[in-house]
């Protein structure tokens, strides 16, 4: 059986910035930003003021943040934080908030990246990394990650990521 480990994806409920709170508004959520937290306890997502991809240090207030705890086979992890590294200096996708988010026509742009955008892009790959391998022992957590097997990633705001990751059993 392969060693387990923890990651999660962290929701920004905190007071925030106009911007966070258009984002509030438009989503109708608490939820303006989203983060994965790593197995090394760094933070990958996109910058929500610099707006670059980037893996990073952070500490965060828990009446800000809400968090969604998910346990993966440890060669799983590694594959998905290594991915996140290629993904660090990504631009920001405004096409895919403006075409994906706003007007709901599905096109973004498949190189760069928006927070939930980006988290939800791990969990599918994630997914997919453990139903193509056709090994048993990753049946459990396919099934604590199924949601995410027709998922269009660029289509989740913070908000429909953290109701997918508590809809999952």
């Amino acid at each position: 059986m392969s060693t387990v480990q923890s990651v999660s994806i962290v929701f920004y409920k905190g007071e925030g910035t106009l911007a966070e709170k258009i984002i509030r508004l438009w989503t109708k959520s608490p939820y303006a930003h989203c983060e994965f937290r790593r197995s090394d306890g760094l933070f990958h997502s996109n910058d929500r003021f610099r707006l670059i991809s980037r893996t990073h240090t952070m500490e965060i207030n828990p009446l800000d943040w809400d968090v969604c705890e998910i346990e993966l086979p440890y060669e799983i992890i590694a594959r998905v934080e290594e991915r996140q590294l290629e993904k660090n200096g990504t631009q920001y996708d405004w096409i895919g908030i403006f075409f994906s988010q706003v007007f709901r026509l599905g096109w973004h742009n498949k190189k760069r990246w928006f927070c939930s955008k980006s988290n939800a892009d791990d969990l599918v790959y994630a997914y997919r990394l453990m139903r193509d391998s056709n090994n048993e022992k990753y049946c459990s957590y396919l099934n604590r990650l199924a949601v995410f097997k027709d998922l269009n990633p660029h289509e989740c705001s913070p908000h429909t990521l953290y109701q997918a990751l508590i809809r999952s059993p």
